[in-house]
């Protein structure tokens, strides 16, 4: 069932048809992807962890989440091999940047400054200095344009913004 979710959430938003826990399977194949399952009973860090991968024309992509705590919370913990810890949300922007002071209050400051407000926010890296992914939770979309100066601002690497459905 939670394969079959994971399908009809990535098919919904870029087909014309209707998609269902259905004949999302059968969409997906039509469409050339190919869905492949794993279990496994070991785990260090999580009770259940759900992975999602794609090859896209950006190059791969990834992004792990589990449920935490008693009221059993959703949370994004990986993406692209970065561990953070984010609740969905609507509205999210994550950036790959070099890892250096200051940026993280560049961006805080230029979202501000358009009048958006940043709900959360985690830094995951693997090395001091090397390549970081700042992960946000924010109250409202943010335009192009405003995506375009924080890219230039900080030196993004990459930079994309989610809208998932509310």
């Amino acid at each position: 069932m939670l394969t079959l979710a994971v399908i009809k959430g990535v098919l919904a938003g870029v087909v014309h048809e209707p998609v269902s826990l259905v004949n999302a399977p059968i969409i997906a194949r039509e469409r050339g992807l190919a869905i492949s399952e794993m279990r496994s009973s070991v785990s260090t860090d999580y009770v259940n962890l759900v992975s999602v991968r794609a090859e896209t024309d950006d190059g791969p992509v990834s992004v792990s989440g589990t449920l935490v705590g008693k009221r059993e919370r959703e949370r994004i913990v990986e993406v692209n091999g970065y561990d953070i810890e984010m609740e969905p949300s609507p509205y999210m922007l994550f950036f790959f940047y070099e890892d250096r002071p200051g940026v993280i209050g560049a961006v805080g400051t230029a979202l501000g400054n358009h009048d958006i407000n940043i709900a959360t926010m985690d830094v995951g890296r693997r090395t001091r200095g090397g390549t970081a992914l700042m992960g946000l939770v924010l109250d409202s979309p943010v335009p192009p344009e405003v995506i375009a100066e924080i890219e230039r601002v900080i030196g993004a690497e990459a930079v994309r913004f989610i809208q998932l459905p509310g």
